[in-house]
């Protein structure tokens, strides 16, 4: 896998793909990632720490309390 984050000045870029990837079906998926908050403190040299990691996945948990519940037969209605 070869995955790199980048930020283009155009709307055009050119991609190289490593040499073992020739010949190969090969997928490129482009979207936005937003404010990727790794990509700043890896700029800032942040070290990486389990209270950062605890703050990342709090921010970005699911309430499973809000999700209606269903039952198997609700499947055929």
């Amino acid at each position: 896998m070869y995955r790199q984050i980048i930020i283009p000045t155009s709307n055009s870029f050119l991609l190289n793909l490593p040499s073992e990837f020739a010949g190969q079906q090969v997928e490129v998926i482009a979207f936005p990632v937003g404010e990727n908050t790794s990509i700043e403190e890896q700029s800032q040299n942040v070290k990486y720490s389990w209270t950062l990691a605890q703050k990342f996945f709090m921010k970005n948990a699911v309430d499973f309390g809000k999700i209606e519940k269903w039952t198997r037969e609700d499947l055929y209605e």
